[in-house]
């Protein structure tokens, strides 16, 4: 009889070796892929935030003074102007009707009018004020500005809204001055943008903060207050002004001169992060030059 025959060791060897050779080949394979799947999402996540940053900023310096009047407060001195009320390198401070608070008022208010009083104001529409609730449930008046010829103004607060006459309800405005077709209401909103820099992940971020107004407030920056951030991994931020001639302004914080030439905000942003298995460097950069209406 016949013995069974089997494999020899060195036939085992060998396809001991192949087999270890093929699991190795299909390791790195997946190591590989692992690694571009890696670098790849790294590379989206810092684009996107270097996006963000430059559509979020961009967006916002085109609204400078949106919206502002442009003369003195009636029976004061205060102005508005200019709307840029603060400008460095990584920081900077602007005024703009930011959300649309735009309403026109349809009745001059009066003392002799019962359906126009003084501290009632008839509007074109009152559903920005009414999404709002401008009389807040915490007990705070939503600040406002009521102005005349888009020059004159004067500060107001919302206490309140009528859907029957389509009217917001206020402290109180001067008689006779605010004339049905060339007067109207907005909302102020003073804007602060900061980048804070950081060595270490998640690095630098662009911080912003947001609050109406209805007199102007030169400080910057704001004090006690909660900054959202908009972006970070942000390695270099920075800002560059410039004149109607193309002139740099680059005496910081400029001067109210300076700040009234702006005529060019030049906007730098730089994403970096380490990313993939090896923590490769990954570096984005973007730059964008936005006309101001100052």
């Amino acid at each position: 009889m016949r013995r069974p025959s089997g494999f020899s060791l060195i036939e085992l060897i060998i396809a001991m070796g192949l087999a270890l050779l093929l699991m190795l080949g299909l390791f790195a394979a997946y190591t590989h892929a692992t690694g571009v799947k890696s670098r790849i999402q790294g590379t989206v996540k810092i684009q996107g935030n270097v996006r963000l940053t430059m559509d979020k900023l961009t967006r916002d310096l085109r609204m400078i003074g949106f919206g502002v009047p442009d003369g003195a407060q009636i029976g004061g001195t205060a102005t508005w102007a200019p709307a840029m009320f603060y400008a460095a390198q990584t920081q900077i401070g602007y005024r703009a009707d930011v959300d649309g608070g735009h309403a026109e008022i349809v009745c001059t208010p009066r003392t002799a009018n019962a359906n126009c009083p003084l501290n009632k104001l008839r509007l074109d529409s009152i559903r920005y004020y009414q999404d709002r609730n401008c009389d807040a449930p915490d007990g705070s008046a939503m600040l406002l500005v009521a102005a005349v010829d888009r020059r004159r103004w004067e500060p107001v607060s919302c206490n309140g809204y009528s859907t029957g006459d389509g009217s917001i309800l206020v402290n109180s405005v001067t008689d006779s001055v605010f004339r049905a077709g060339d007067a109207h209401v907005a909302t102020i909103e003073q804007v602060y943008y900061r980048y804070i820099p950081g060595s270490q992940p998640p690095y630098g971020r662009l911080v912003r903060y947001v609050r109406f107004n209805n007199t102007p407030d030169d400080t910057f920056p704001p004090t006690g207050v909660t900054w959202t951030t908009v972006a970070d991994h942000l390695t270099d931020f920075w800002l560059e002004y410039e004149d109607r001639n193309g002139t740099t302004l680059s005496s910081f914080p400029l001067s109210t001169v300076d700040r009234i030439r702006t005529h060019t905000i030049i906007v730098f942003v730089e994403g970096y992060d380490q990313i993939g298995p090896q923590g490769q460097a990954q570096i984005v950069q973007a730059r964008s030059e936005i006309l101001v209406r100052n």
